[in-house]
């Protein structure tokens, strides 16, 4: 009998376009455990060498030594025990559990993960010092979660159903209620980076200058906004946030949509006026839109409770991309009147005329690959 050929075999396609997060999650899993290695050969070494200067003061006089020992304590509890307890007290919510709840028969362990989370970010919303203000109504979402997390975790598949219910409930009237003002202030921040971003885009005339300072404007975005949401700046967190983001812009093919949408908006905003003011008008507007698209992106990240995939990366897109339609004019708006004296420099900028699909965005994405997502 004939054995079976087996071919290689083929990649999950719900990651085909996250390759890149994949690598930093291997890369970072690597760095993770040599770390730790260091880390503890460092600590028996730093002992080793701590038990022979202890020797050597106990044979002159145990005093000496007992003194020694006990320096020797707190200069570890200064400069190694007090970083790791600051490392320790960092937000634990930047990271939402990958929790598939199937809507019509959800599995009661799912529950109990998704609610674990739901407490922890409750947890991590107590010590944001902007919401201190809903202490109370923090800790009566906390008690009545935990009686969600044990009513989940009795429940049988019959009452899952019910208890699936009540979580998105909870999650709506416990936790979503106490981010509304934080979502105000992340979306004035948006709002104004995004207008300073396609002001400096727009009155620059250097590509890769703008390149930098677009990479460089979005990166800080995404890194404030995670701190409105968690409380304390957390470099961690703030990474795996900007990641998750990027991989999302990558895969749905952002700034295409994004510069279908400027073009519309200055067009209207514009009229008939002459290219050598529309040119850089439009390649601020490209980056001022992808800014607010960025934006947005990681509002909606840091608000989530269940891990981003690569199959929702065209619904998170779009939900994105409908917000930025909305404040698109506003900020199209805002670049105009900022940009007033545009018509003393058009002269210069007459090769970036209809230059939207060679904004900064268009040059950051030929240092990737440049190609467009099939």
């Amino acid at each position: 009998m004939a054995k079976a050929i087996t071919g290689p075999a083929q990649p999950a396609k719900d990651g085909a376009g996250w390759e890149l997060a994949s690598q930093w999650a291997q890369g970072w899993k690597f760095l993770k455990w040599s770390a730790t290695a260091f880390i503890v050969i460092a600590f028996l070494v730093v002992i080793g060498q701590g038990f022979l200067f202890y020797r050597m003061f106990d044979d002159v006089h145990p005093v000496l030594g007992y003194a020694y020992i006990v320096i020797l304590a707190l200069m570890l509890a200064v400069l190694v025990g007090r970083p790791i307890m600051g490392f320790l007290s960092m937000p634990v919510a930047a990271r939402p559990p990958s929790i598939v709840l199937d809507p019509k028969a959800p599995d009661p362990k799912a529950l109990t993960a998704r609610l674990r989370y739901d407490l922890k970010y409750l947890d991590m919303l107590a010590r944001n010092p902007l919401v201190q203000e809903e202490r109370g109504a923090i800790d009566e979402g906390i008690l009545r979660g935990q009686a969600l997390l044990n009513r989940a975790r009795r429940a049988t598949p019959e009452e899952a159903l019910a208890v699936s219910v009540a979580l998105e409930a909870f999650e709506r009237e416990q936790i979503e209620v106490l981010l509304k003002p934080l979502d105000k202030q992340v979306e004035q921040l948006i709002h104004a980076e995004a207008v300073g971003v396609g002001v400096a885009t727009a009155l620059s005339m250097n590509g890769t200058v703008d390149a930098f300072i677009v990479l460089w404007r979005n990166a800080n975005l995404v890194a404030r906004i995670s701190r409105i949401y968690f409380g304390r700046p957390h470099l961690l967190g703030s990474l795996r946030i900007l990641r998750d983001v990027a991989a999302i812009v990558v895969v749905a093919r952002a700034l295409e949509d994004v510069t279908d949408i400027t073009g519309d908006v200055i067009g209207g905003l514009l009229g008939r006026m002459g290219g050598l003011v529309a040119g850089p008008i439009m390649d601020g507007g490209v980056n001022a839109m992808m800014t607010l698209k960025l934006g947005y992106l990681a509002k909606r990240r840091c608000r989530s409770f269940k891990g981003w995939s690569a199959g929702q990366a065209k619904a998170i897109s779009a939900e994105a991309l409908q917000d930025v339609k909305e404040e698109s004019g506003s900020v199209i708006g805002d670049l105009l009147k900022r940009c007033g004296g545009l018509t003393s420099t058009a002269a210069r900028a007459t090769e970036k005329a209809m230059a939207g699909s060679r904004s900064a965005w268009g040059l950051v994405q030929s240092w990737f690959g440049g190609g467009k997502p099939a």
